[in-house]
C-alpha cells in the first residue's frame, strides 16, 4: 500500500507558545524588552511540493500556470479527469474563500483541461478573500494544477524548532487534513510530540516510533523514511517549521 501527499506547506516563521515566550530581562534593576532576530518566509504551495519532491518525498504530479492556457496544457499532460486547481495565494482558508469577481473557492475540483482553463482564467489576476487576508484579499498570480487523490486516512506531520523543547521536535497526529491548531484546542491528546537531539539528529528508531504511535504500523518503514527525509530538509533549509498536512494513504493504492 502506497502513501501519497496531496498537500504540503513549507514555512519559516517564529512560533511562540504560551510558557515559552521570552518577554524580557532585568538589568540594573530595570526591565528591558528582549530583542531577538525574527525570520519570516512563507513559500507558495508549489514551491513546497518542489522542495519535498527534491528531498525524495512522494507528492502528486503537478504543474504551475500563470495563464489559463498554461493551466489547460498542464491538465492535458496530467492525463486524468480528476484534477485540483489551487490558487497560489499565501493565506489559509483558500478552499472556503471567495474571489472579488464572485468565484467561490480558491481550491476547485475540475474534470477536464477545458474546465481547468475556464476556472484558471477566473482566478488569475483576481483577489482572493479568506479569513486570513481581510476584506482586501490577496492577488492570485499563479495557479497549481495537480492530480486529485482520494485518501483513505489523513495524518499530520511536522518538524518545528521550539523553545519549549530546546530544539527541534517532531509533531504528529492521526487527525490530519484539518487545521492542527483546532485539533490542539479540541483534542490535545491527539497530538504527539517527539523531541529531537539536534546533536544526533532524528534517528530511525524515533521515526518508527512516531509512525506506530499515530497508527501507521503497517506503513512504519515508509513513514519513517519520509520523516527522516523531512527532518533532513528541515536542517538543510535552516527552517523553523516544515509541515505536511495531510499525509495520506491513497485509496487507489498506487
Amino acid at each position: 500500500m502506497a502513501t501519497m501527499l496531496r498537500s504540503a506547506v513549507l514555512a519559516e516563521n517564529i512560533v511562540l507558545k504560551n510558557g515559552s515566550k521570552i518577554l524580557g530581562s532585568v538589568s540594573n534593576g530595570r526591565w528591558q524588552p528582549q530583542q531577538q532576530q525574527t525570520r519570516n518566509l512563507n513559500v507558495h504551495e508549489h514551491i513546497s511540493y518542489t522542495l519535498l519532491k527534491e528531498a525524495g518525498i512522494e507528492v502528486p504530479n503537478f504543474g504551475v500556470a500563470k495563464t489559463k492556457e498554461e493551466a489547460k496544457q498542464i491538465a492535458q499532460k496530467l492525463n486524468t479527469k480528476d484534477l485540483v486547481l489551487k490558487a497560489q495565494v499565501l493565506a489559509g482558508g483558500r478552499g472556503v474563500g471567495h474571489f472579488k469577481n464572485g468565484l467561490k473557492g480558491g481550491v476547485r475540483m475540475v474534470y477536464s483541461p477545458e474546465e481547468a482553463e475556464d476556472i484558471a482564467g477566473k482566478m488569475l489576476g483576481e483577489y482572493l478573500v479568506t479569513k486570513q487576508t481581510g476584506e482586501k484579499g490577496r492577488i492570485c498570480n499563479a495557479v497549481m494544477v495537480t492530480e486529485r487523490k482520494f485518501p483513505r486516512k489523513e495524518f499530520y506531520f511536522a518538524v518545528m524548532m521550539e523553545r519549549a523543547f530546546n530544539g527541534p521536535v517532531i509533531i504528529a497526529s492521526s487527525q490530519g487534513g484539518v487545521n492542527i491548531e483546532e485539533v490542539a484546542a479540541e483534542n490535545p491528546d491527539a497530538i504527539l510530540y517527539e523531541p529531537v537531539d539536534v546533536t544526533k539528529g532524528l534517528t530511525k528508531a524515533q521515526a518508527e516510533k512516531v509512525a506506530v504511535k499515530v497508527g501507521l504500523e503497517s506503513q512504519k518503514d515508509k513513514t519513517a523514511d519520509m520523516l527522516l527525509k523531512l527532518y533532513d530538509l528541515f536542517i538543510k533549509k535552516d527552517a523553523l517549521l516544515i509541515e505536511i498536512n495531510p499525509y495520506a494513504e491513497d485509496a487507489g493504492e498506487k
